[in-house]
């Protein structure tokens, strides 16, 4: 496997478990008896951080480890650091549906593309067989776009979906469109 994909899946993994810690942050806050939205805490603790967690197992442990590469980059999984996402938003803030459906339709979109830069940096190269760092990575290039893209695409359209409803029903019905969607993802 070139080296520069694999630094660049293994920041993938970072990337999809440091998602998947936002994810779990944004159900724990949901979950609190003062903010009591139970179907947001659902949403955002079992659907995301599967999808995150799961993305982070399929890269690291599956793929990487398929490839013989995780034993030498496996200091890398450890050096995760949890998001800071709630420490720099106000309490308000927080307690809001809109915004955070709004926060995981960015960060789906930032994995997305993150995902994508790597196909992109993947596919290049000299084809100097000689030159085994400039060689097409072809394998991981097909792997990524079809297990992930796809799945990464509908994610973010359910997202951007549920964040149209909400904002069109928020200016005449105001909280009960957060009480509504709430009780629509349990």
């Amino acid at each position: 496997m070139v080296h520069s994909c694999t630094n660049l899946m293994m920041q993938q993994v970072q990337k999809e478990l440091n998602a998947s810690l936002t994810y779990l942050a944004m159900g724990v806050h949901f979950s609190r008896d003062c903010v009591n939205r139970p179907g947001f805490a659902k949403f955002s603790s079992r659907v995301l951080v599967r999808s995150g967690g799961e993305h982070a197992i399929k890269f690291s442990s599956s793929y990487l480890t398929m490839r013989g590469n995780l034993t030498d980059y496996h200091h890398h999984v450890l050096s995760i650091i949890p998001s800071h996402y709630y420490a720099r938003r106000k309490q308000d803030d927080l307690e809001l549906g809109c915004p955070r459906v709004q926060d995981a339709l960015n960060l789906e979109t930032q994995v997305t593309e993150s995902i994508r830069k790597i196909i992109i940096e993947c596919e290049q190269g000299t084809n100097n067989v000689h030159d085994l760092e400039s060689v097409n990575d072809y394998h991981l290039s097909d792997w990524l776009t079809g297990e992930f893209l796809d799945e990464q695409y509908k994610g973010q359209r359910k997202l951007a979906g549920m964040l149209s409803t909400m904002r069109k029903t928020e200016g005449t019905h105001g909280k009960l469109t957060e009480f509504l969607m709430d009780k629509e993802f349990l």
